[in-house]
């Protein structure tokens, strides 16, 4: 009788031990999560992250990954650039208040869309240079590809859809 009160007590702690080292293991990943989710974006991190990424579903060499990285940020910084004018210009949008004012706006936004897109043209020919053509379509889906992953990542998401959903309302049907 005492060897089994002995054995019962011997599980019993066990369990409990058991059961609270879970436990802390649980508070512990749930902080470390917590902790991820609130630091500061970092483009620096985010290039770091894009460069692995086309690098692995391009499949680059080293060779080529030298080449065609430090032309690709050139790239992405002149277009961080158009699109910092592009978000000011927009911002005027709220103070606008005549059709002409509007007019401008839509004029100012469509022209640094043409040059953006004018960049990104002169800077494939660039890349040409340094890797295939097929290879340059690989890097624009992958870049594609990893923009929407961490879009998806940092949007809330909608439960009514099953997906996320940018912070829009939908809009109600008429009858």
């Amino acid at each position: 009788m005492k060897k089994l009160i002995f054995t019962l007590a011997c599980m019993m702690l066990t369990l409990s031990m058991t059961t609270q080292a879970k436990a802390d293991k649980d508070n512990n990943d749930k902080k470390e999560k917590g902790e991820k989710m609130h630091k500061k974006f970092s483009p620096e991190q985010y290039y770091k992250h894009m460069e692995e990424y086309i690098s692995k579903s391009v499949d680059l060499t080293d060779n080529e990954k030298t080449k065609f990285f430090p032309l690709f940020k050139e790239m992405l910084e002149a277009q961080r650039k158009i699109v910092e004018q592009d978000r000011e210009v927009m911002r005027s949008f709220k103070e606008a208040k005549t059709e002409a004012e509007f007019e401008n706006i839509i004029d100012k936004t469509t022209s640094l869309q043409v040059e953006n897109k004018k960049i990104e043209q002169t800077y494939y020919k660039k890349f040409a240079k340094v890797l295939t053509w097929e290879k340059i379509c690989k890097v624009r889906m992958a870049q594609t590809r990893f923009n929407m992953r961490a879009l998806r990542k940092f949007s809330p998401k909608d439960k009514r859809f099953g997906r996320k959903d940018f912070g829009h309302k939908h809009p109600k049907k008429k009858d």
